[in-house]
């Protein structure tokens, strides 16, 4: 019975073209693209990825051109790279998260769960609910469309079913009349003349107007949407929902005077 060859016993090769020059290519396209990924504007997520991609193939062009190396069993080859593999991401991984943190802190819009996938029939589905934070829960109306609280003529919440989750659309100015963020069948956009900043994940968003106060929190859940925040309209009238400090004891809808 034949033994496989130890993890470190080196079998010398066969005089042969050792091929350099598709090696050599290989190496510059290898080094093209990891510049690349560098200098041309992508997503964080997809530099990075592509980054590791390069990595892996300098480590193979690297294996099979080292005559040293290559004579060393498969095995042995092929566990060196997947640690080279396992310690290059070690090692980048806290710089991707913060270059990723950055980049999330910068976008000005972006996507709750379903974003846009609105059902386009007349079926009614269901009946989804809107909870003030963790407070009060409401039940929409059997046709699944419901305008929630319609203060005024251009800041409300309007609650629809989407084909993966609810939607929620609504306005959200400052206590000057001025546009915030606004949310359209959760797609979310910002204004950073009057946002100081936002928080958000991929089923949640917080929103803060310029005087640094929380005007909006919003979540979505797969039957349910959990908000609360204050609306305003132009003429100085604000709307403020909010859950009570124990949210046992239920929510409250505030009337507010400029």
């Amino acid at each position: 019975m034949q033994k496989s060859p130890s993890w470190f016993v080196r079998s010398h090769r066969k005089n042969g073209d050792p091929k350099k020059t598709r090696e050599f290519v290989g190496f510059l396209t290898d080094l093209v693209l990891a510049v690349a990924f560098g200098v041309v504007p992508m997503p964080v997520i997809l530099k990075w990825i592509g980054w590791f991609g390069c990595w892996c193939a300098l480590l193979y062009i690297v294996q099979a051109s080292v005559d040293q190396i290559n004579e060393y069993p498969r095995k042995t080859r092929l566990l060196g790279g997947v640690l080279l593999a396992i310690s290059f991401v070690g090692l980048i991984l806290p710089a991707a998260r913060g270059e990723w943190r950055e980049e999330k802190a910068a976008a000005q819009e972006g996507d709750l769960p379903g974003a846009g996938m609105a059902f386009t029939d007349d079926l009614k589905r269901g009946f989804p609910m809107v909870q003030i934070g963790n407070g009060t829960i409401f039940v929409m109306t059997p046709d699944g469309v419901s305008d929630i609280f319609p203060f005024f003529q251009d800041s409300g919440v309007r609650i629809e079913w989407g084909k993966r989750a609810p939607l929620l659309t609504t306005v959200v100015r400052d206590r000057n009349g001025n546009l915030v963020s606004e949310i359209k069948k959760n797609h979310w956009r910002v204004y950073p003349l009057f946002c100081a900043d936002k928080n958000y994940t991929k089923d949640a968003l917080e929103v803060q107007d310029s005087a640094g106060h929380v005007v909006l929190q919003v979540r979505i859940l797969p039957g349910k949407i959990q908000i609360q925040g204050e609306w305003w309209d132009t003429q100085g009238s604000g709307v403020r929902m909010m859950q009570l400090p124990d949210p046992k004891a239920g929510s409250q809808v505030v009337r507010m005077n400029r």
